[in-house]
């Protein structure tokens, strides 16, 4: 059985522009956590291959408290192949972190926008990819893959079902065309489920984790395996947070307690716990007199 990860749109060191200082650091730190406790996963249950389909690293804010971290764990998984195919947001390029810093042995980064592979035959495996080198990519690079009867894999950061993006545009008949069995997508963060067409698996890990009110639900990553012509997809979910939205009607409310009241039966239908970061909008109308205090509802 090859058990493989894949996971994309982590964005390590967001800066977290829409929080103050202090919660943006402390989100920061439940991003790195998150990753962690993938790489835990990954370790403890001997996964074979992790595909990181792009925008691993938001690379104009990258600290090396986080590449510490990020070599600290691969290392820790010698025996898994770890392939990277750097997206738009941590393109390859000659001042990038992954041409700066020596990685471990087990890590494989794919460094040009033309269609490449590295071979593992001791997995019966190969994986085919490319790299952004710069914040666009107008065409996508894949290309019929060669019939050598070992499993063939896609890491690659693309825009699926949209011919006029400038970023790797691809089609799920051009995935299945080029022979690939599985095509880990990265790019879009808000995942549909993962797809078939003609004997190519294709599509979205999503992010893993929400970064904000527009990545909202629970995030994570694809786990696959595959044996003897079979193959099981599921997710798995890692986040240290995730974000929710709702609207709370508070018409008929004559006092902020009745609307205190009213936004916590909404909360309790929902049983968020304290994982959830909430948005809560107030819908409706209330008396002229009634000024709804923020500060107070929050406490």
């Amino acid at each position: 059985m090859l058990k493989i990860i894949h996971t994309g749109d982590i964005h390590l060191d967001t800066p977290f522009s829409g929080l103050d200082e202090r919660r943006a650091e402390v989100r920061k730190t439940e991003l790195r956590g998150t990753f962690s406790s993938l790489m835990t996963y990954v370790r403890l249950n001997s996964v074979d291959i992790l595909l990181i389909a792009g925008d691993f690293f938001d690379c104009g804010f990258v600290t090396r408290e986080t590449v510490a971290i990020v070599l600290r764990e691969f290392s820790r998984v010698p025996e898994c192949k770890i392939i990277i195919s750097p997206g738009n947001h941590d393109p390859y390029t000659e001042d990038s972190v992954y041409a700066k810093v020596k990685w471990p042995d087990n890590v494989y980064i794919f460094r040009s926008e033309e269609m490449t592979r590295f071979e593992f035959p001791e997995l019966n495996c190969d994986v085919y990819g490319y790299a952004f080198t710069g914040e666009s990519m107008t065409e996508c690079p894949i290309a019929k893959t060669e019939d050598n009867g070992r499993i063939k894999l896609l890491c690659a950061h693309a825009h699926l079902g949209v011919p006029t993006s400038t970023y790797a545009p691809v089609s799920a008949a051009m995935l299945a065309d080029c022979g690939f069995n599985y095509a880990a997508l990265g790019h879009v963060h808000n995942a549909d489920p993962i797809a078939e067409l003609d004997g190519c698996v294709y599509g979205y890990c999503g992010c893993l984790e929400g970064r904000g009110f527009d990545e909202c639900g629970t995030k994570g990553a694809v786990s696959v395996e595959l044996d003897v012509g079979k193959m099981s997809v599921r997710t798995l979910n890692f986040a240290k947070k995730h974000y929710e939205s709702i609207e709370v009607s508070v018409t008929g409310a004559n006092s902020l307690s009745d609307i205190i009241e009213k936004i916590r039966s909404a909360v309790k239908e929902r049983h968020y716990g304290t994982d959830t970061v909430l948005r809560v909008t107030l819908m409706g109308e209330i008396p002229p007199m009634l000024l709804p205090s923020v500060s107070v509802i929050e406490s």
